[in-house]
């Protein structure tokens, strides 16, 4: 049923485009013609903040202890933090949550092993199956976002918070506090290097632009040098900034793309 509407759906589309095509031939007028182009614009700017995307992950036999021991370094957290002079509005944090941890299913001649499997061991494998407790522990985890500021003391604070209790970083991204405020006049910039690709092409082509048949919303973006690192569940893992250029001289780059399709008057174009 749904593929007899759909066909239905593209014959009476084409029935439409069809009779629209004769009544402007009728009319003496040619079918208008369109361009389709994507406009960019590019700046880079010096990165003077950086935002950690980070978490403290505790295990223990009961949730109960797993949310003490959490709790417990979350505090140790934001008072290191607060020493630091982070002010509280560059601090973000999710609520506690709470998981179970089951049994691993991967076999032990993979030669993997999780941090929970090593900390709480596999379940008897001398009872039954129905006899096992499937829940080995519990999982709470906390997230935080820390933006950092003060660059020169960016390696301080990075290795503390690690040092208070986070066990897991899953992104390290410079930014720029000025990004806001080039952000219309990129999307400005994009729109006019759209009309100067189009205007390009239909010159080339011996026609002209006639009027704007759609423009999407420009999508604003950015780029920075810096790497991400995964962290494990008791280790710093790499330095963030081992592959490229220190964090003292970091730069992003904003970039804002538009696409736009223009109509084309394609009359000199025909008459030639």
């Amino acid at each position: 049923m749904l593929k007899k509407t759909s066909f239905f759906c593209t014959v009476v589309y084409l029935a439409i485009a069809l009779i629209a095509m004769l009544d402007l031939t009728a009319r003496g007028e040619e079918p208008l013609s369109a361009i389709a182009v994507t406009g960019n614009a590019k700046v880079r700017l010096p990165a003077d903040e950086i935002v950690i995307h980070s978490s403290i992950v505790t295990l223990a036999k009961t949730a109960a202890d797993a949310c003490k021991d959490n709790r417990q370094k979350s505090q140790a957290l934001l008072e290191f933090l607060k020493s630091q002079k982070i002010e509280e509005q560059m601090i973000e944090s999710d609520l506690i949550a709470i998981s179970e941890i089951e049994p691993s299913r991967s076999s032990k001649s993979s030669g993997y092993s999780r941090p929970e499997d090593e900390l709480f061991g596999e379940p008897s494998q001398g009872q039954p199956s129905s006899q096992r407790s499937r829940i080995l522990g519990y999982r709470a985890y906390r997230k935080f976002t820390i933006v950092v500021k003060d660059l020169a003391k960016f390696e301080e604070i990075y290795q503390g918070i690690v040092d208070k209790g986070v066990n897991r970083v899953d992104s390290v991204q410079p930014r720029s506090s000025q990004a806001s405020q080039h952000s219309e006049r990129l999307r400005k910039a994009a729109v006019r290097d759209a009309r100067e690709k189009a205007t390009s092409m239909a010159d080339e082509l011996g026609g002209k632009l006639s009027s704007i048949k759609s423009i999407s919303n420009s999508r604003i973006g950015s780029g920075s040098q810096s790497s991400s690192r995964g962290m494990g569940m008791g280790g710093m893992g790499d330095d963030p900034f081992d592959a490229g250029e220190s964090s003292h001289g970091s730069h992003i780059t904003l970039e804002s793309n538009v696409d736009v399709i223009f109509y084309l008057d394609n009359r000199d174009f025909n008459s030639k």
